[in-house]
C-alpha cells in the first residue's frame, strides 16, 4: 500500500483521541485499544438531551438593552434578555445546558495483541493487525452500522460500556435514566428524547436512536457490498479534492487526514457538522454541548468545502438552517429583539433545532456576526456553484431575513449609520479587560468592528445576488455602503468596538476581520488600510498566549493576506507542534506549557483529561495550507501569497476558487509552473503575490492554461 493512501499508527493507542475516526457524519466511531484489547468509543450526531435550550419568546425590544448599557457591567442586559426567554425545563444546582449525549464504548478481547492500526483512504477501511491475520472494520456511510470482520476468530469476547458507566454521577444529577443492558447490547433512555440504542450482531455494531429500531440483517449489510460503496465514494471524492505535496511531511499526512475526517463529518444527505462532527468522547460531559458554535466554529468548518470541489457537503448545514424547527427559532428571536416579522436572528450555540444551548445572553443575542457569516457561506456556495436557481430560491432569502436584523438595529445619527450596541465574538467574557483606565467583565459595545465589517459585506453580496437574479435591490444596502464606517477606531488602529482597544491576548481576531474572512480590504482608503496595519502590528505585541488550536490556524490565513509572506508558515510550525496529538488530531488545549493557553485554569488540567475532539481546528489548518499557497480576494488571484523559503519544491493539485481550478508546482525555490482551468468561457485576473501587476487571463471551457513565473528571490 503506498503511504500516502493510507494512515497508520502503532499500538498501544490508549487514549480515545488517538485513535482513528470512522462514521457516516451521523453515526461516529473511534478505533483504538492497547495490548489485546480493540476499542470503539461510539456515538450518534443526532441523539440529543434537548430539555434546557432556550429561544426568545417574550418582547424585549432592543432600545431597551441600549438604555440599559453600562460599560463597566454587563450583568443588566444578561438579566434583561434572560428574563425574555423561554423557561428551562429543569433546574439543578450544577450546569445542565441542553447537550449532546454520547453513545458508549464497546471492548473487544483479543487471543492476541495488537501491533498497530490502518485506515485504508481508499476505501475507508481500518484494520486491526496481528500475528494470526487482521480484524476489518468497516462503517457503512448509508446506515448507522459498523461491520467488523474477524476471518481469524481473533475475538473471545466483547463488553458494552454506555457513557452512564463513566458518567453515573452526572447523569443521576441530571435525572437521565441509567443504561439499560440486554444480551449484545445497551440502551441509553432519555428523559424527553429518543436515547440511544447500541447491539452487536452477526458482527455489526449498530446504532439507533429507538429502543424499538429494526436490526438489519446481515444480508442487507454484507461486507463486501459495503466495501464496493465505500469504493465508489471514496474514489470519486479523492479524484476531486486538492492533492498537496509539501516539504513538510508532517503537514502533507495531516492535510490528507484532514480531508478524510471533513467527508466523514459533512456526507451529503447526512447530519451537519458542529464542534465534534459525528464522534463524542464516552468518557465527559460534552464539551459546549458539542454543539452548532456559529461565532466562529461551524464556518471554519464549512469554508473549507468549496475550496476543495466539495460543495455539495455544505447542503446538510443549509437544509438544517431552513428547517421549520431553526427557521422558528430565528424568526421568534429576532420578532422578540427588534418586533420584526422578516428577521432571521441566528445565535451563538445552539442545538440542532436552532435553540441556545448556553442560555439567551448578550453573547447569544447580540452577536450579529452568527448569522452574517453563515449568509455568506451561501454566498461562498453560489460563487463556487455559480447555481443560480440555489441563489435565487435559497441563498437570497436567508441573506435578507439575516439583513433585515442588522437593518433593525442599526441607527441614524448624524447623517450616518451606527450600531448602538453589539459585541466583539467573545471578547471581555473570560476575562479581565480594562474600560478607562477601570479593570470589568464587559462584552458589549457600540460599532464592534467585526460587526460593521460582516454587514458591509453581506451587503456587497446581497446587491450582486439580486442584480444576478433580477431582483429589486434594497435601497438601504446603498446606505450601509456610503452611511456605515468599515469599522471603529481607537488609537489610531482598529477597535474591538467603540473606544475599546484590544486590551488583552484574546483569541478570537474578530477585529481584524475586514481582512480575513470578510474581506473588504479593497474598499478601504489609505487612512483605513494605515488603521489595519497600525491594528495588525498591535495585535501581534499582544501575542497569542490565550490562543485556542483554530486562533493560530486562523492567524495564518489572516496574515497571508495581509502580504505577510513567511509568518503563515512560523505560526503554522508552533501549531503543529501546540495542538496536533500523535495522531494529528487537533485537540483544544496545547500539548505542553510555556507557549501558549486558553485560561489560567486549563494550565492545571493533565494532558490527557483536556482533550477534546474538536474539528474546527482540523479544517482550519487544511484551509490555511491552501491560502498560503493560492487564494482569491477581490476578484484576483494571488498567486504564491506566503510560501517560506524552506519550501523549496511543492506541488499542488485541483486547489478550488470562485471560476477557477488551479494546479501547479514550485522547484529549486524558483521556478513556478501554475494551471488555470475553468468550466466554462471566461476572463479571471491574477498576480503573482510580489508583483503589483494584476493580469488579465483568458479560459475557454475545460482547456488548461498553463503559465510559468520566477519566485522573487
Amino acid at each position: 500500500m503506498n503511504l500516502n493512501d493510507s494512515f497508520e499508527i502503532r499500538f498501544p493507542v490508549s487514549r480515545v483521541h488517538l485513535g482513528i475516526p470512522t462514521g457516516n457524519s451521523d453515526a461516529g466511531f473511534i478505533i483504538f485499544g492497547e495490548k489485546n484489547k480493540l476499542e470503539i468509543c461510539f456515538s450518534l450526531a443526532s441523539c440529543w438531551d434537548r430539555r434546557n435550550d432556550q429561544i426568545m419568546e417574550k418582547p424585549c425590544p432592543y432600545d431597551d438593552l441600549v438604555r440599559l448599557f453600562n460599560p463597566y457591567d454587563a450583568d443588566p442586559i444578561r438579566k434583561r434578555l434572560q428574563e425574555s426567554a423561554t423557561e428551562f425545563k429543569i433546574h439543578h444546582d450544577f450546569w445542565w445546558p441542553s447537550t449532546r449525549i454520547p453513545g458508549g464504548r464497546l471492548v473487544l478481547e483479543l487471543k492476541e495483541e495488537i501491533s498497530r492500526l490502518t485506515l485504508d483512504y481508499s476505501t475507508g477501511m481500518i484494520t486491526a493487525h496481528t500475528a494470526s491475520g487482521p480484524i476489518r472494520i468497516l462503517a457503512s456511510l448509508n446506515r448507522n452500522s459498523l461491520l467488523i470482520r474477524d476471518f481469524g476468530g481473533l475475538i473471545v469476547q466483547r463488553r458494552f460500556h454506555p457513557a452512564f458507566e463513566f458518567l453515573k454521577s452526572i447523569y443521576e444529577k441530571a435525572e437521565i435514566p441509567a443504561a439499560e443492558y440486554f444480551e449484545d447490547g445497551c440502551f441509553q433512555p432519555l428523559p424527553d428524547d429518543p436515547g440511544t440504542l447500541a447491539w452487536f450482531s452477526d458482527s455489526q455494531l449498530n446504532l439507533a436512536l429507538s429502543r424499538n429500531a429494526v436490526i438489519p440483517s446481515a444480508a442487507a449489510l454484507e461486507f463486501d457490498s459495503i466495501l464496493e460503496e465505500n469504493c465508489n465514494f471514496w474514489r470519486n471524492y479523492w479524484e476531486t479534492v486538492p492533492v498537496l505535496e509539501l516539504p513538510d511531511e508532517l503537514l502533507n499526512r495531516f492535510f490528507r487526514l484532514a480531508l478524510y475526517k471533513f467527508a466523514l463529518a459533512t456526507l451529503p444527505g447526512g447530519v451537519p457538522c458542529g464542534l465534534q462532527g459525528c464522534w463524542l468522547e464516552d468518557y465527559q460531559r460534552a464539551p459546549w454541548s458539542a454543539d452548532y458554535h456559529f461565532n466562529v466554529n461551524v464556518q471554519q468548518v464549512y469554508t473549507l468545502a468549496p475550496s476543495i470541489g466539495a460543495a455539495s457537503h455544505m447542503m446538510p448545514l443549509f437544509d438544517m438552517l431552513e428547517s421549520s424547527g431553526f427557521q422558528d427559532s430565528m424568526k421568534k428571536n429576532a420578532k422578540s429583539l427588534f418586533g420584526i416579522d422578516d428577521g432571521l436572528l441566528l445565535t451563538h450555540a445552539v442545538t440542532d433545532q436552532g435553540r441556545q444551548c448556553g442560555g439567551v445572553g448578550t453573547g447569544a443575542v447580540l452577536d450579529f456576526v452568527c448569522g452574517g457569516w453563515t449568509a455568506l457561506l451561501y454566498w461562498m456556495y453560489y460563487r463556487h456553484t455559480e447555481d443560480t436557481t440555489f441563489l435565487r430560491d435559497r441563498a437570497l432569502p436567508f441573506m435578507r431575513g439575516v439583513m433585515n436584523v442588522f437593518k433593525a438595529a442599526l441607527r441614524e445619527k448624524d447623517g450616518a449609520l451606527e450600531l448602538p450596541l453589539s459585541i466583539s465574538a467573545e471578547y471581555g467574557c473570560t476575562f479581565p479587560i480594562t474600560v478607562n483606565g477601570k479593570e470589568c467583565r464587559q462584552n458589549t459595545g457600540k460599532n464592534p468592528s467585526n460587526q460593521l465589517t460582516c454587514c458591509h459585506l453581506l451587503a456587497n453580496a446581497l446587491m450582486e445576488a439580486e442584480r444576478i437574479t433580477g431582483q429589486t435591490p434594497d435601497p438601504f444596502l446603498e446606505r450601509i455602503k456610503r452611511e456605515l464606517p468599515h469599522f471603529s477606531v481607537v488609537n489610531d488602529r482598529v477597535a474591538i468596538w467603540e473606544g475599546q482597544d484590544l486590551d488583552v491576548c484574546h483569541r478570537h481576531n474578530s477585529h481584524l476581520s475586514m481582512i480575513y474572512p470578510f474581506d473588504i480590504t479593497g474598499e478601504l482608503d489609505a487612512d483605513e488600510r494605515k488603521a489595519v496595519d497600525n491594528a495588525v502590528e498591535h495585535w501581534i505585541w499582544r501575542g497569542s498566549g490565550q490562543w485556542s488550536e483554530w486562533s493560530y490556524p486562523w492567524a495564518a490565513i489572516l496574515q497571508a493576506r495581509w502580504g505577510m509572506s513567511e509568518s503563515p508558515s512560523v505560526l503554522l510550525d508552533v501549531w503543529k507542534r501546540l495542538f496536533l496529538n500523535e495522531s494529528l488530531a487537533t485537540v483544544y488545549l496545547p500539548r505542553f506549557r510555556g507557549i501558549s493557553s486558553h485560561r489560567h485554569q486549563d494550565m492545571l488540567k493533565p494532558k490527557e483529561s483536556s482533550e477534546v475532539m474538536q474539528l474546527d481546528g482540523t479544517m482550519a489548518g487544511a484551509t490555511a495550507l491552501l491560502e498560503m499557497i493560492v487564494h482569491e480576494k477581490n476578484g484576483v488571484v494571488t498567486l504564491f501569497p506566503a510560501l517560506p523559503e524552506t519550501w523549496k519544491n511543492l506541488t499542488f493539485k485541483r486547489i478550488r476558487l470562485p471560476g477557477v481550478c488551479v494546479s501547479g508546482s514550485v522547484r529549486n525555490g524558483n521556478h513556478a509552473e501554475v494551471v488555470f482551468e475553468s468550466g466554462k468561457t471566461r476572463t479571471i485576473h491574477y498576480r503573482p503575490a510580489w508583483e503589483n501587476e494584476i493580469i488579465p487571463l483568458e479560459l475557454t471551457e475545460n482547456v488548461p492554461y498553463r503559465i510559468t513565473c520566477t519566485l522573487k528571490q
